[in-house]
């Protein structure tokens, strides 16, 4: 699956991500709660930052998936991303706190899911954290259900979502 470039939201837009973004991937590891209900690792170095920017490219590159950056004006406020798995697509996403409360969590969700069945995905999966709740509402009002639990490599026990057209 080949990732748009970009993707026009109510109130922003998409992007894909570029090496110049590590500093929100470092300001998203500093904001607390990001950590805690996503796989953010805390307090990540610039360089540390940077490689993992390195690597998104590289996954969009290679038709593995990929991040965009969420824009309020000209202001990144977020990311959102896919994994492609063998079941399909995982929705992942984290937003500094400016980018909350506005729409903008959904509004990504929404666009990124309706891009995903236009090219022919069946489905579309996201994972939360126990007790995310405003991460579930995000899914929720983006028409995703509750499809079970799963516990992650590493002992996480998380929540499947998904929807589908």
């Amino acid at each position: 699956m080949r990732l748009p470039d970009e993707l026009d939201l109510a109130g922003g837009r998409l992007r894909a991500i570029e090496p110049s973004d590590w500093r929100l991937d470092h300001a998203l590891s500093r904001v607390r709660d990001v950590p805690r209900w996503t796989y953010y690792p805390t307090d990540v170095t610039e360089v540390e930052a940077q490689q993992r920017v390195a690597r998104s490219i590289e996954l969009r590159r290679d038709g593995r998936g990929g991040r965009f950056v969420v824009e309020s004006g000209a202001v990144a406020v977020g990311t959102i991303g896919f994994a492609l798995r063998t079941d399909g697509p995982y929705l992942y996403y984290a937003f500094l706190p400016e980018g909350r409360g506005r729409g903008l969590a959904t509004s990504a969700v929404l666009a990124l899911t309706q891009w995903a069945f236009a090219e022919g995905e069946p489905h579309v999966h996201a994972l939360t954290m126990l007790d995310n709740t405003a991460s579930e509402r995000v899914l929720e009002r983006a028409s995703f259900v509750r499809a079970g639990l799963d516990v992650e490599p590493g002992g996480a026990t998380v929540t499947r979502w998904v929807t589908g057209p």
